[in-house]
């Protein structure tokens, strides 16, 4: 029988706001060790489907480093330390585009590095969103915000076809589609 592994030393090497990156000695079951093992912790994230009552999906295009170009990708931020997800799916929505709805419902959570991600990234799909105010965004964020067709992004999602580069906005989007 297949049995969790011990963590025998934790030692932190970097940290900042975003990101921590751990050093870790571990112990199998067997016995064996294994070091150096590296673990990487982070809050957790939120990304949301945000429809208008024309069943268009609102969406951020921003400049990601991690690729070095600019992205169209599902609104979505950390959950800042003693908020609900759900609570940061409602601000992080209307910081990013100025939208906001009633009704967020949770349609996952999920981690996206197993091996060696430590945090959850949550679904929420918010509808007949409205556009309620001006952006409020973050010191180091430059997002204009883009609607399409919501059936338009899915269909292309779907035939390989996306024009979302990353794997949290398609997951997101093709898990909201049986609330549509």
């Amino acid at each position: 029988m297949i049995k969790k592994w011990k963590i025998l030393e934790s030692k932190e090497i970097y940290s900042s706001h975003f990101i921590t990156l751990k050093e870790e000695k571990l112990e199998r079951p067997d016995g064996k060790i294994v070091t150096p093992y590296y673990a990487i912790e982070r809050p957790d994230v939120v990304y949301v489907i945000a429809l208008t009552k024309n069943i268009e999906i609102v969406l951020v295009y921003q400049y990601k480093n991690g690729i070095k170009d600019l992205v169209l990708e599902l609104p979505a931020g950390f959950v800042d330390k003693g908020e609900s997800p759900k609570e940061a799916a409602k601000r992080e929505l209307l910081e990013e585009t100025g939208y906001s709805g009633k009704g967020f419902t949770k349609i996952g959570g999920f981690n996206s590095g197993a091996g060696l991600s430590r945090n959850t990234n949550y679904f929420y799909v918010v509808k007949d969103v409205e556009k309620t105010s001006e952006q409020n965004l973050d010191e180091n964020e430059e997002i204009d915000v883009k609607v399409f067709p919501f059936n338009k992004i899915l269909f292309n999602i779907k035939n390989w076809n996306s024009i979302l580069p990353e794997v949290q906005s398609q997951l997101g989007i093709l898990l909201a589609e049986k609330l549509i």
